[in-house]
């Protein structure tokens, strides 16, 4: 029991800086696709 839980709390940092990654790579796409959207809007 006590092993299982050593495993989990080693394994926190790398899922949070995993989801960090993630969401700053979405927010940069939805920011692009903002601008490219606007931009086609605008020309058309």
């Amino acid at each position: 029991m006590h092993l299982s839980e050593i495993k989990i709390l080693n394994k926190l940092p790398r899922l949070k800086s995993s989801y960090i990654k993630v969401g700053i790579l979405m927010s940069l796409l939805a920011y692009w696709g903002v601008i490219l959207v606007g931009t086609f809007v605008t020309f058309n």
